[in-house]
């Protein structure tokens, strides 16, 4: 979905023919499209497709021309977090941090014209899990994951001996038998020659936490600003921590606010 624009404007009119320049201005960017929560998988899908929106606004001439920038945001984050009796300890960390430019101004520039902070985090999430009590059961540790039986006979008590291949293992050594192979087991498995069979971790002894979550944030950043005309407002948006396939964000709908005030000498100065 395409994002929109709106600028509004406002004029006082004076005594007599002079008009007083305006005190206010608001200007808006945003994009209707959201992020949802698949009910069955928990998956995150749609959202905004851009990680920024551009924002214009001109500003009145004079002292104390302050803009009040308002990104609000919906996010979405999604963390999958599965142990079993080969891992014993799974970690997931997304967040999602938002930062503000005014007219190019770097975001970790010294000092930053954006108050409080030119960056703030609207979501994060650091998920573990832990457990050694698959190791603990035997049921877990001695499951048939396959067969390592080649199906060849093999007799070494004959004469002359009836071998098996290089790298394979007769099951009897004093009559017939067949052929074991230990690389037709899966990784983490052994080959039991005796019987054929491959004894490895139970795939069912597994613990897994799947998180996800959309909220809705809002916060104001205050920039003192010359009276150039107009002013550039760029808010962008990125994921943070340790994003991978177990640990995504999303972002939308959203929209970013810019008004223009004035602060009066009665009213003191910005501190912060």
């Amino acid at each position: 979905m395409k994002a929109f624009t709106a600028v509004f404007g406002v004029a006082v009119l004076a005594s007599g023919l002079a008009f007083a320049q305006s005190s206010g201005n608001f200007s808006a960017t945003g994009s209707g499209a959201s992020c949802m929560i698949n009910s069955t998988t928990g998956a995150l899908s749609g959202g905004i497709g851009v990680t920024s929106f551009t924002t214009y606004i001109s500003t009145s001439g004079g002292q104390g021309v302050t803009l009040d920038i308002r990104p609000d945001l919906v996010t979405g984050l999604f963390t999958d977090t599965k142990i079993s009796t080969t891992v014993p300890s799974a970690t997931a960390d997304v967040g999602i941090q938002v930062c503000v430019s005014v007219d190019g101004s770097p975001i970790n520039g010294s000092p930053s014209p954006v108050k409080p902070a030119p960056c703030v985090t609207y979501d994060q999430r650091f998920q573990q899990i832990s457990s050694q009590l698959f190791s603990q059961l035997l049921a877990c540790t001695a499951s048939n994951t396959g067969s390592c039986n080649t199906g060849t006979a093999c007799n070494l008590a004959a004469v002359p001996a009836l071998t098996c291949a290089a790298g394979q293992t007769c099951s009897s050594a004093v009559g017939p038998g067949t052929c074991s192979d230990p690389t037709l087991c899966s990784a983490g498995s052994t080959c039991t020659v005796a019987t054929g069979t491959c004894l490895g971790p139970n795939p069912l002894c597994n613990f897994e936490l799947i998180l996800s979550t959309l909220s809705a944030h809002s916060f104001d950043f205050v920039v003192p600003v010359d009276n150039k005309k107009p002013h550039t407002i760029v808010t962008s948006w990125s994921t943070v921590g340790a994003p991978n396939s177990n640990a995504i964000s999303c972002v939308g709908p959203g929209i970013t606010t810019v008004t223009q005030t004035k602060v009066f000498n009665n009213s003191g100065a910005l501190t912060f």
